[in-house]
């Protein structure tokens, strides 16, 4: 370790984990010297506003969870709490058997708790039986992969709720946030609510029930901002100031003595501790020669790739329910379309009386079409779709397609075990060097502010 007094840190990306993980330095460690290095020309990573139909419409995610505390906490540093929203509307619906049927309120990932709000015809009654019951597992559950005992989201709500509450319910849900099929993904690192409650003598869904109703029901479920999420971080950027260089590509990383050498485009930088928040695949060569276990850890690691079409249509010519903040697709349909958010009924600032905006998602773990379609294509497609949903026929006024490639890190069971064991590894094989991101934590906002945080905490360890 250095003995310098001014020590160095170099983070590598510029996305929100890695402005997170910088500006955490920047405040609880004032002394330290620090350069966030950035491929593209400009900070924010996925967090992406433009105008479109003269709104500020967000290319990737539009809000954040604010039932965990990352995100908010985040905000509420930056001064910017009070200019956050919440939905306009809280109710959202499932494209099954033809039509649009709402999700049941009340619902945890999908999956309803009160088989009440469970519309007529959407389960059988066996099934809508099974709810109305503790939700206590068909057969006890296997003790799972690792120490944590890790099982698929698919295994848990299968065991404990049925085939067809996973399949028309809670499988879309999860689809709509990472683009993933439940019976690959970690209910550990997903969902460890389901997998605590699952285990617990209550049942999985007498112990969520006790939860919900301990919680405040007009509590706002996500927040947003009007000027769209990338005012989030801006916001860090503003305040880092200088010290994001841009355009600056690594291309390395290796042992300097003592200290770290990251190499890029345009020449090296050293630190005495370096923070890696790239994408998986993008961190795993840099990192695989000095920390083999690691580089072999990231490269595993899948990713699902998304499409989304801003389409805005005049008013007169569709029209969607005010109090509905849009619709998912489930597998197995015919479409290619995998959600639809309506913009102007989710957001009050995105609605201005003259245009209805859709964004149109595309894309799954398990299904690449979208990729292999040019943009008219996939819009021609997208409006067949939207055309069967919602009945709109007309032409959109605007439409804009941005592409999202190998963009939503995958979570298979047994994720947090081999991150945990990635971390030792790094520990062991490479001091002073830390990887984190999308693929650690999670790919929401609140996971990848953690991500940056805890990163940011064990480079202030590490330095003393």
């Amino acid at each position: 370790m250095s003995t310098r007094t001014v020590r160095r840190v170099v983070v590598v990306g510029a996305g929100i984990t890695g402005l997170s993980a910088a500006h955490r330095l920047m405040v609880d460690r004032p002394r330290l010297e620090v350069v966030v290095l950035e491929a593209s020309p400009s900070p924010g990573g996925k967090l992406v506003t433009n105008t479109f139909a003269g709104l500020p419409v967000d290319e990737g995610a539009d809000s954040f969870l604010v039932r965990v505390p990352w995100a908010v906490d985040l905000c509420a540093e930056l001064g910017i709490s009070d200019e956050l929203v919440a939905p306009s509307a809280r109710s959202a619906s499932l494209w099954l058997d033809d039509r649009l049927r709402p999700i049941p309120s009340g619902s945890v990932f999908g999956l309803p708790l009160d088989p009440g709000s469970v519309q007529p015809g959407l389960l059988s009654d066996e099934d809508l039986a099974r709810l109305a019951g503790p939700g206590l597992p068909a057969e006890p559950l296997s003790a799972g992969d690792g120490p944590a005992g890790d099982l698929s989201i698919g295994e848990v709500i299968r065991s404990c709720a049925g085939q067809a509450v996973l399949e028309r319910l809670v499988d879309p849900l999860l689809g709509g946030i990472n683009a993933g099929l439940a019976d690959d993904m970690s209910c550990a690192a997903m969902a460890p609510q389901f997998l605590r409650a699952a285990r617990s003598d209550e049942g999985l869904l007498a112990t969520l029930r006790l939860a919900m109703a301990e919680a405040d029901p007009d509590a706002p479920i996500f927040n947003g901002h009007p000027a769209g999420m990338s005012h989030l971080t801006e916001t860090l950027a503003g305040r880092l100031g200088d010290r994001i260089r841009t355009g600056r590509r690594v291309t390395s990383i290796s042992r300097l003595g003592d200290r770290w050498s990251v190499g890029t485009d345009d020449g090296a930088e050293e630190a005495d501790a370096v923070v890696v928040t790239a994408p998986a695949f993008v961190a795993a060569p840099l990192v695989e020669e000095v920390c083999p276990t690691a580089g072999a850890a990231l490269g595993g690691i899948r990713h699902a790739s998304v499409s989304l079409a801003a389409i805005a249509y005049r008013r007169s010519d569709l029209e969607v329910p005010y109090d509905q903040s849009g619709f998912l697709v489930p597998r197995g349909s015919d479409m290619l379309m995998t959600a639809c958010s309506f913009a102007g009924s989710k957001w009050s600032h995105l609605d201005d009386g003259e245009h209805t905006v859709l964004r149109v998602s595309a894309g799954r773990i398990d299904d690449d079409r979208a990729l292999h379609m040019d943009d008219a294509e996939l819009v021609a497609v997208l409006r067949r779709d939207l055309a069967a949903t919602l009945g709109v026929k007309a032409d959109p006024a605007e439409v804009k397609v941005k592409r999202w490639p190998d963009s939503l890190a995958q979570f298979p069971v047994g994720h947090r075990r081999q991150m945990a064991e990635m971390v030792l590894a790094l520990g062991q094989d490479a001091p002073g060097l830390y990887v984190t991101g999308s693929a650690h934590n999670g790919v929401g906002i609140p996971a990848c502010v953690r991500s940056g945080n805890e990163a940011a905490f064990a480079v202030s360890e590490f330095l003393g």
